[in-house]
């Protein structure tokens, strides 16, 4: 059985260094490329650390190789951030999961002289760690899902976030309660699925669109809508009647989703989903709802009437439920806060006055 393992262990390598290199050289998104060759790689890295002849054939690399193994919660996890657009963490939280990875690499690489407690040790953080990583690609993946437009995307959260991810959570629970004491069936099972696993990811990866990694301008937007080109005449009337709802405002409800707005305009969501994506080029729902009101709050901001209006209050006639989102959708459209964007724009006033 051992034979036949690492002989599927190195058949499961090899397709996750062939799918990370058509990721790596390939069009679209540099974040979610790099990040989707680097979760592959560590895959690959724990397949190695895992079985004793591999691990034993590749001695000279152990180091790298354990590094890799104990960062690939993390790497899915920057994978799910980058491939579905999720704001990105904080630096503190970043930096602390490389702590906590750099830490347990160096007391599991001079294990003998750190001693088995501390090992033990390490290997509980990083577990959980882990698990906490995990947990939250998986909310990702299921927070996003209405939101995103793009059909294919929606697909490919459920299939790899959300299967791949419960498998990485598996195998670190099963780690986690029975510390090194796995039995050598559990062992081949857990190799027998990332197989399956990796053999059904390969095929999805190899044949996404450019569409699916295609890096995101202005709002949200992609150069793949195609909104110049004739529409049908279901389009057209479909079109014409989000742009009038979206000219009466709209989009200032709070909490307003496709799926609301589908039933307003009284369409399917499906074909609203498709006409926003495929035509207007948005790749998202909230980068369209931006669209309209960015641009609104930039008016309000620089109307000298309302210059003691709170931001606040601002963002919820706009429809944002809270101050974040708002202020977070405002800065990746201006670069700015709306505060900044406040006094910049009362600044040049002055200037042209005296």
């Amino acid at each position: 059985m051992s034979s036949f393992e690492t002989a599927l262990r190195v058949a499961i390598i090899g397709q996750e260094i062939l799918v990370a290199a058509v990721l790596l050289f390939g069009r679209g998104s540099r974040g979610a490329r790099l990040s989707g060759a680097l979760f592959l790689v560590s895959v690959s890295a724990y397949l190695i650390v895992s079985d004793r002849l591999l691990s034993e054939a590749a001695a000279f690399l152990l180091p790298v190789l354990m590094l890799l193994a104990i960062i690939v919660p993390y790497c899915l996890w920057l994978f799910a951030r980058a491939v579905f657009e999720a704001a990105w963490p904080r630096w503190w939280i970043l930096a602390g999961f490389a702590l906590v990875a750099i830490c347990v690499w160096a007391i599991f690489v001079g294990g003998e002289d750190y001693g088995s407690d501390w090992v033990n040790v390490a290997s509980i953080v990083t577990h959980i760690a882990s698990l906490a990583a995990v947990a939250h690609s998986l909310w990702i993946a299921a927070k996003g899902r209405p939101d995103d437009l793009i059909e294919q995307r929606r697909r490919f959260r459920v299939f790899f976030i959300v299967i791949v991810a419960a498998q990485v959570g598996v195998v670190l629970v099963v780690e986690l309660l029975l510390r090194g004491a796995e039995p050598a069936w559990l062992v081949f099972l857990n190799v027998a699925v990332i197989a399956i696993l990796t053999l059904g990811l390969a095929i999805p990866l190899l044949r996404l669109n450019p569409e699916f990694f295609a890096p995101a301008l202005a709002h949200g937007r992609t150069t793949t809508g195609r909104e110049a080109e004739d529409l049908s005449p279901s389009e057209s009337v479909l079109k014409q009647a989000l742009l009038s709802a979206m000219s009466e405002g709209v989009y200032q409800q709070s909490g307003l989703n496709i799926r609301m707005l589908a039933e307003q305009l009284g369409h399917t969501e499906h074909r609203l989903r498709k006409l926003i994506n495929g035509r207007l080029g948005f790749r998202n729902f909230s980068a369209f709802l931006s669209s309209y009101r960015i641009p609104e709050a930039k008016k309000v901001l620089a109307d000298a009437g309302q210059v003691r209006k709170p931001i606040l209050n601002i963002a919820l006639d706009l429809g944002y439920g809270s101050l974040g989102p708002f202020n977070r959708a405002f800065k990746a459209a201006t670069n700015m806060t709306p505060t900044e964007y406040r006094q910049a724009a009362h600044r040049s006033k002055d200037i042209k006055t005296e």
